[in-house]
């Protein structure tokens, strides 16, 4: 037999609460288990290729970033000082916090795929000396 239709007016009671929902993972997450799934040969020359592509665009955009952000720093710095801005320690703490997370998947995927890790880095360096 098949299900009588919902009452669209309470669709969202349907699911039932927000914590028994499983959490959608994130598109990094999904992109790195497809690379995880990879062949080593592949991880290895999909490693380097983005590696290489990162390098260059670094070598372009290097000058300009470290510029902007090393003058944005000392003019948040001075600001701060002079009383114009105050910082919210707590929130820089917990944005610290999430970017540790960030850092620990990273680490965690360079362990489980040194091939594409190693080809990255390869690649990384081709592409700094090749820009």
């Amino acid at each position: 037999m098949s299900r009588p239709i919902p009452d669209l007016r309470h669709i969202s009671k349907l699911d039932g609460p927000e914590s028994d929902r499983p959490k959608d993972k994130s598109y990094f997450d999904v992109t790195l288990e497809k690379i995880s799934r990879n062949r080593p040969s592949r991880n290895l020359v999909l490693g380097t290729a983005t590696g290489w592509l990162a390098g260059a665009g670094a070598v372009k955009v290097g000058k300009i970033a470290a510029f902007g952000l090393g003058g944005g720093i000392l003019l948040l710095h001075f600001a701060c000082e002079w009383g114009y801005i105050h910082v919210n320690w707590e929130r820089v703490k917990e944005a610290g916090r999430q970017t540790q997370d960030l850092v620990d998947a990273v680490f965690w995927f360079v362990r489980k795929n040194s091939c594409y890790s190693v080809g990255f880095v390869g690649g990384f360096f081709f592409g700094i000396a090749s820009a």
